[in-house]
């Protein structure tokens, strides 16, 4: 049975909004923490927020932590309990400094909500994502059929995924204005681009192969010359399906309006895959695949600072932290690369000298 308490009410949805107008969170985000300190409120008995108490946050931390199922012992469930007790917590931290909690909330009593440091680093740790390298990627590609306009279509997003690294959402929103004149990259303009924290920046093509170049330029040329559609056109229309002569729905080309969804994109990415028999990645590891081919390309931080704009990051540590960790195989290659001494002079000119020498030329 559903049930509330009207003056913790109140303070909620004044919480909420400032969450929402004083730092600019996302809905979704917001929405997160509503469940949260609703989760709590239940387990709490709806009890006023002014009567919180340090054993209040304790016993709600254990009932997370022990709950009933088997999945609360996994590795993964302390990260959810890590995140809702940090929701949780920010709510009575922003309280104690409202006008009437003041003297009722103590801050000391609020960090009850924390995890152990045991917990809290089973929470952060992360295990290494399933990643294609990018010849995978280029494999999934060009075994792509591309006879028709939907199969072009098709390729030229698998295409698109690999040259920038861009996400699915994005993708999804483009026009053909987006695309760079030159033809090198694509513009996300945050003001008409589904991109991630309402965030602006170009992001030019990545060195994957002119071939996969080829494919996406080809596309958009089809696109504007043949088909002669206009700058605001989208770069990937939706199918368009028509009924028929066997009285079922065929498909008949593609429509100038955008997908309202990205499930149709990922069933492009994991089709595309399963056709080339390769394992089954998510759309998302393309960022992590390039992320993984800048550190073996990029020369110098100058480098790899750009290559992590390119990504739309603004921190280059973002692009370490999040995408960037060795792999354990290569890491042990790099260890035991490390641990080679390396060739004097004398080496190099004693090896020259023999390779010299078994092919008849006598060393002087």
């Amino acid at each position: 049975m559903s049930r509330c308490n009207a003056k913790n009410e109140r303070i909620k949805r004044r919480y909420l909004c400032y969450l929402r107008e004083g730092r600019g969170l996302a809905e979704t985000t917001i929405d997160h923490a509503r469940l949260a300190i609703a989760e709590f409120e239940q387990f709490n008995g709806w009890a006023d927020f002014k009567k919180f108490r340090e054993s209040d946050a304790i016993a709600y931390r254990k009932a997370l932590l022990n709950g009933p199922s088997k999945r609360s012992a996994k590795l993964s469930s302390r990260a959810t309990v890590n995140t809702k007790l940090q929701q949780v917590e920010k709510f009575f931290r922003w309280l104690s400094h409202q006008e009437g909690f003041k003297k009722a909330i103590r801050l000391e009593e609020v960090e009850c909500f924390g995890l152990s440091r045991r917990d809290k680093r089973i929470a952060l740790h992360t295990s290494p994502k399933p990643t294609p390298s990018v010849e995978e990627v280029r494999r999934a590609i060009l075994a792509m059929p591309s006879n028709t306009i939907v199969e072009r279509r098709d390729r030229a997003l698998m295409s698109l995924l690999l040259l920038t690294g861009c996400r699915v959402g994005s993708a999804i929103s483009l026009k053909l204005k987006h695309v760079h004149p030159n033809g090198c990259g694509i513009n996300h303009d945050a003001r008409e681009v589904s991109v991630k924290g309402a965030k602006s920046f170009p992001s030019y093509f990545f060195p994957v192969g002119d071939d996969i170049r080829e494919i996406f330029q080809g596309y958009v040329d089809l696109l504007r010359s043949q088909l002669g559609w206009g700058e605001n056109d989208p770069l990937f229309p939706r199918t368009r399906q028509a009924v028929g002569a066997a009285h079922t729905f065929e498909t008949v080309g593609v429509e100038r309006a955008h997908w309202n969804t990205v499930d149709p994109a990922q069933r492009i990415w994991r089709a595309a895959f399963q056709k080339a028999g390769l394992s089954r990645y998510s759309p998302h590891s393309v960022r992590r695949s390039l992320v993984s081919l800048g550190e073996r390309l990029c020369r110098n931080p100058e480098e790899f600072k750009a290559w992590s704009q390119n990504l739309g990051h603004e921190d280059v540590m973002t692009t370490f932290r999040s995408y960037g960790p060795v792999a354990d195989l290569r890491q042990s290659e790099i260890l035991r690369s490390l641990g080679r001494s390396p060739k004097s002079d004398v080496d190099v000119l004693d090896e020259v000298a023999a390779l010299l020498a078994a092919r008849g030329f006598a060393r002087r």
